[in-house]
């Protein structure tokens, strides 16, 4: 499992390098990418009075390395937080943690079983399509009708070689007069057209 951790982690620290920002120098390849399908229509003759394309780009610029250094601030001060507090509660005070545990046990079972999340979609989704192989296909399907077909195959062609066998004696007489007698109903046929 740490393994896929770190195969992730790695993952995601390669796929930031592809989004640097163009604050921090970068130039944000993806974005770049993508900015066909996100950017909104422009209007005719909506640029305002007095002002022109470039003064606006560089407005937009200029507003839009402001947003991102907020951004880049507020995500920043809120994982070193997050990691902080883990820190805190999990290495300093493991107690915070087990009396958490202990007091809000409904919320530290919920959350011990993911949810529950593997239970519903076994009830919901995997049961079902279980019974529904084991007893329709299987069961019905398969036993039945194939397993039905080939066995029933087997059973005319030994119920019909059982009755054949009793046809075949070895004795020439008999092939003779079973000869003697296809010939008689074949001529009568003919004779009765």
């Amino acid at each position: 499992m740490a393994l896929a951790l770190i195969v992730l982690a790695i993952g995601s620290v390669a796929g930031g390098w592809i989004g640097i920002p163009h604050v921090l120098g970068g130039g944000n390849q993806l974005a770049a990418w993508l900015e066909p399908a996100f950017s909104a229509p422009r209007v005719a003759g909506a640029v305002a009075e007095g002002a022109t394309p470039a003064a606006e780009g560089e407005a937009a610029t200029a507003s839009h390395d402001a947003l991102e250094r907020i951004l880049m601030g507020v995500s920043s001060a809120g994982a070193a937080a997050g990691i902080w507090f883990a820190y805190f509660v999990w290495v300093k005070r493991r107690s915070i943690a087990e009396n958490a545990a202990r007091e809000l046990a409904p919320i530290h079972r919920l959350l011990l079983n993911k949810y529950y999340v593997d239970e519903i979609y076994d009830a919901a989704l995997v049961q079902p399509i279980k019974v529904a192989s084991q007893e329709g296909l299987w069961r019905g399907f398969d036993v039945k009708i194939i397993d039905g077909a080939v066995n029933g195959a087997a059973a005319i062609v030994n119920s019909s070689a059982t009755l054949l066998r009793r046809l075949q004696t070895g004795s020439a007489r008999t092939y003779a007069g079973s000869v003697f007698v296809g010939v008689v109903a074949i001529l009568a046929y003919y004779l009765w057209l």
